[in-house]
């Protein structure tokens, strides 16, 4: 037993000696050129009233309860939040410098207690504005583990967010939005379907050379696409940036063809995230499906392949006609 308490206590003291190497402040920051001038672009920061427009959290339950100070554009205004999944806290103004700068307080009171400042800076580019949005902070010593990690976990909302502030600003020019229609039970369906295992940045054109030769491959061996293509992910090594997956279009009369697969997906309960906008924002749009499933506590089923679907064609819609949908599996 002596032994077993030694060897504790070293683990132990070698805990905290990792905790008090690790940084105990963070800051996340990211920025955006929009489209439209300062006053504008601030009006929609500055009244926390706006701020259910654009916010990347909200979207996720927009029917979480807010509340707000008397005045909203102004120091010392406030607004806060209080949803079933989301949390809840409370933001504060504590100075600003009209379309210029903004100062704030942030505190989260669930799921755990926190606290940050926020900061907004708005910089005339020509005729638009470079808004930076940015947070700092200091990690309670238990949770310095968290520091390093924020940006990560943090950044990616940020990048949401500020396209959403372009669009609801004026600048609609790359304007993406994203959706939870909830959950869905998908019917089984065969599928023929080309394997690519490779760098995830190269993803994008695997798939414009993938795509016709499925297509062209189900032509040619009397098959008939029976709904929209769409991209199965079995693994994403994102520490070496690979991807394994399929390229697949649906059919009926499902035939071996040389040279590619066939499969066949069971029925399914998955969690649907949608987007509308260009293949580009498919990253955000993945995200916030992970982001979406965390807080709803959905329990995506391991082994299982990711679903991505494109419902409308490309070569004839594009902005936000463009619909793609992400399926995750759940168990």
């Amino acid at each position: 037993m002596s032994i077993f308490l030694s060897i504790l206590a070293l683990i132990i003291i070698a805990g905290f000696i990792w905790l008090m190497m690790q940084p105990a402040n963070y800051e996340v920051v990211r920025r955006r050129v929009i489209n439209v001038a300062p006053d504008e672009a601030y009006a929609n920061v500055a009244d926390l009233k706006n701020w259910s427009k654009w916010n990347p959290w909200i979207m996720h339950e927009p029917d979480a309860t807010l509340e707000y100070s008397g005045q909203t554009d102004a120091a010392q205004g406030w607004y806060s939040w209080n949803g079933q999944f989301i949390g809840s806290g409370k933001m504060t103004h504590t100075s600003m410098i009209e379309n210029q700068s903004i100062e704030q307080a942030l505190e989260f009171h669930k799921p755990m207690k926190s606290k940050s400042e926020v900061y907004w800076r708005f910089s005339p580019v020509g005729e638009s504005t470079e808004v930076t949005w940015g947070m700092r902070g200091k990690m309670p010593f238990l949770f310095r583990w968290m520091s390093k990690m924020m940006d990560q976990w943090v950044g990616k909302d940020y990048e949401i967010g500020l396209a959403r502030l372009a669009a609801a600003s004026g600048d609609t020019e790359d304007a993406y939005e994203i959706g939870f229609p909830g959950t869905v039970e998908s019917q089984p369906e065969d599928y023929i379907a080309t394997h690519y295992v490779g760098p995830i940045d190269e993803m994008a054109d695997a798939m414009k050379k993938g795509f016709p030769k499925v297509v062209m491959a189900t032509v040619e061996n009397g098959m008939k696409i029976s709904g929209a293509p769409f991209t199965l992910y079995h693994d994403f090594d994102m520490k070496n940036g690979k991807v394994i997956c399929d390229i697949a279009v649906p059919v009926d009369e499902l035939k071996e063809v040389d040279g590619f697969i066939t499969g066949s997906l069971l029925a399914q309960k998955y969690m649907r995230t949608s987007l509308h906008g260009d293949y580009k924002h498919l990253e955000a749009a993945w995200h916030s499906a992970f982001s979406h499933a965390r807080m709803f506590k959905q329990k995506i089923q391991v082994g299982k392949p990711m679903v991505e679907r494109y419902v409308t064609d490309p070569a004839e819609t594009s902005g936000l006609e463009l619909q793609t949908v992400i399926d995750l599996p759940l168990k």
